[in-house]
C-alpha cells in the first residue's frame, strides 16, 4: 500500500507544531525580555543612590537574565577597584564570590571579563563555556580550578556607558542547567547597561548639585556663635526638600564693636538658587557692614532696603535684627523686624511676641520699621523663626498664637537652646514632615540662663556645625 501522501502529510502536521511551539516559545521569550526590562526600570525609579541601583538592579537580574548578575560601577575617588554587588540564586554562593573578589583582586590590565570591557567598552559574549575556552583563560591554576568548580555554561559582559563613557560594566552567567544566551540576549544586556549607566550619571550629577547647594549655603551662614556673657543660643536650619538648590534663609549671630554688645539676625530672601544666594550674601554683608558702623537697629534695616533697592533684584527681603546687650547686671534685646515674623519671648509672664511689625524690605524706597528693646530676665527664652515653619497648606498650618503656644509647650519643660530647638523642631515635624515642606526652616533660639552653670556652656550649634538638615 502506498502511503506517501500521509506520511507527508503527518510530516507537514509536524513541521507546523513545531514551528508554532518555536514561534510561541519566541513569543515569551520577548515577553519576558520586555517585562525585565520594565522591572529594571521600576528598580531605577526607586534607587536614590548608586548603591541602591547596584543592589535593585542585581536583585532584579537573577534569575531572569541569569544565575549570577554581578554589577561593577567604577568609582568617582580616582581608586582604580570598582564598587561591586552580587547576586545569585542561591544566596549562599553570594559570600563564596565575595572571597572569591578578595582571593583574586581587581585586574584593571586583564584580557578578558570586566576590566577588558571596562577598559574598552566592548561587549565579551561566551555562548558556551567549554573546558577550552576555561584552557585558553590566562589565570591562575588555582583560580581556574574554581571557575571549573562553578560549571559556568555561558556568559555575557557589557559595558555601561553614557554619551560614550563607561561607567562600569555588568556580568551576567548561566550555569549548566539554565539554556546558553543567544544574541538576543546580548541586545537585551546592553539596553539594560545603557539604562542603569544614564541613572548612575543621574543620580551622581543631582548629588554634585546637592553639594554644591550645600556647600554654598554653608558659606552664606556662620560656621560658629560669638560666647555671649549670660546667653546661650543654638540655631537651626533645614532646607526644604532634597537640598538640590540653595534656599533664601539666613541666620547671623556677631560681636558689635562695644564689648558686651552682639547682632542677631533672621532673615528670608524670597526665591532660590543662585539669584537668592547672592542676594542673601548681599544682605549679610550689608547688615554686617552697617551694624559695625554703629547704625542703630532700625537704619540697619533700612540700609538693607537700600541695598536690595540698588542691586537690581526683582523680589524683596524679610528681615528681624536685634541687637543685645549683656553688659553686667542685666540683659537687653532690642528687636526691629522689616516684614518679618516677630520674635517669641517665653518670659514669667507668659509667650508674648517682641517687637513691631515693619515694611517689606526691597519694595519701597521708603520703609517703615520699629526698635523695642526688652529687658531679659534669666531663663527667659527667645525664639526667632523665618515663616517656612508656619506658612504651609492647610490643615497644617501654624497662626500667630498657634505658633507661640508651640513655642512656649517647647521652652516650659526648660533645659538648653538646643533642647528647645528640638523640641520644636519634633513639633513641626508631628505637624507635617520637613520632606513634605516646600520653603526652608531658619530657627534661632536664646535664653537667659538661670545658674552660673548654663551661662558657662559654650555656644554651640545644635552640635553638627550649626546646619542640621543637611
Amino acid at each position: 500500500m502506498d502511503i506517501t501522501d500521509r506520511m507527508e502529510q503527518d510530516l507537514e502536521r509536524q513541521q507546523l507544531a513545531a514551528a508554532a511551539a518555536a514561534a510561541a516559545d519566541n513569543e515569551r521569550l520577548q515577553r519576558e525580555r520586555l517585562e525585565f526590562v520594565a522591572a529594571i526600570n521600576e528598580a531605577l525609579n526607586a534607587s536614590t543612590s548608586t548603591r541602591e541601583v547596584m543592589v535593585n538592579v542585581t536583585r532584579q537580574a537573577v534569575p531572569t537574565l541569569g544565575d549570577w548578575c554581578t554589577i561593577h560601577v567604577l568609582a568617582t575617588d580616582g581608586r582604580s577597584a570598582p564598587d561591586v554587588e552580587v547576586a545569585h540564586v542561591d544566596p549562599a554562593m553570594i559570600d563564596y564570590a565575595r572571597q572569591l573578589q578578595e582571593q583574586f583582586p581587581y585586574d584593571p590590565a586583564a584580557t578578558r571579563g570586566v576590566p577588558a570591557v571596562v577598559r574598552t567598552g566592548v561587549t565579551q559574549f561566551l555562548p558556551e563555556i567549554s573546558d577550552e575556552v576555561i584552557a585558553s583563560m590566562e589565570i591562575p591554576d588555582e583560580a581556574r580550578v574554581l571557575v571549573e568548580s562553578l560549571d559556568l555554561r555561558s556568559a555575557i559582559t557589557v559595558a555601561m556607558k553614557k554619551r560614550g563613557r563607561v561607567v562600569g560594566a555588568l556580568q551576567f552567567i548561566r550555569s549548566s542547567t539554565s539554556r546558553p544566551y543567544t544574541t538576543d540576549d546580548v541586545a537585551l544586556a546592553e539596553t539594560v547597561a545603557g539604562r542603569i549607566a544614564s541613572s548612575i550619571e543621574n543620580l551622581r550629577l543631582h548629588e554634585r548639585q546637592r553639594e554644591i547647594a550645600r556647600t554654598l549655603q554653608r558659606s552664606l551662614l556662620p560656621a560658629t556663635l560669638p560666647d555671649m556673657p549670660g546667653l546661650s543660643a543654638a540655631v537651626r536650619y533645614w532646607p526644604h526638600g532634597e537640598a538640590s538648590e540653595v534656599g533664601g534663609d539666613f541666620y547671623d549671630i556677631f560681636a558689635l564693636e562695644h564689648d558686651g554688645h552682639f547682632a542677631v539676625v533672621l532673615g528670608d530672601v524670597c526665591g532660590t538658587g543662585p539669584a537668592a544666594a547672592a542676594l542673601t550674601g548681599l544682605a549679610r554683608h550689608t547688615i554686617r557692614d552697617s551694624a559695625w558702623h554703629g547704625d542703630s537697629p532700625a537704619n540697619v534695616l533700612a540700609a538693607l532696603n537700600r541695598a536690595v533697592r540698588r542691586s537690581g533684584a526683582d523680589t524683596f527681603v524679610t528681615c528681624v535684627y536685634a541687637t543685645i546687650d549683656t553688659t553686667p547686671g542685666a540683659v537687653t534685646l532690642t528687636v526691629a523686624c522689616g516684614g518679618h515674623p516677630l520674635p517669641v519671648h517665653i518670659g514669667s509672664d507668659g509667650p508674648a511676641t517682641l517687637g513691631l511689625p515693619g515694611t517689606l524690605l526691597g519694595a519701597l524706597d521708603d520703609i517703615e520699621t520699629h526698635a523695642i528693646a526688652a529687658p531679659l530676665a534669666p531663663g527667659d527664652v527667645v525664639v526667632f523663626h523665618t515663616d517656612g515653619a508656619t506658612d504651609v497648606p492647610p490643615p497644617h498650618d501654624l497662626n500667630d498664637d498657634e505658633w507661640t503656644n508651640l513655642v512656649d509647650d517647647a521652652a516650659r519643660p526648660g533645659g538648653t537652646p538646643d533642647e528647645i530647638a528640638n523640641r520644636i523642631q519634633q513639633s513641626l515635624e508631628a505637624i507635617l514632615p520637613f520632606d513634605a515642606r516646600h520653603d526652608d526652616i531658619a530657627l534661632l533660639v536664646l535664653k537667659a540662663p538661670i545658674s552660673d552653670e548654663l551661662a558657662s556652656q559654650a555656644n554651640d550649634p545644635s552640635g553638627t556645625g550649626g546646619y542640621v538638615g543637611f
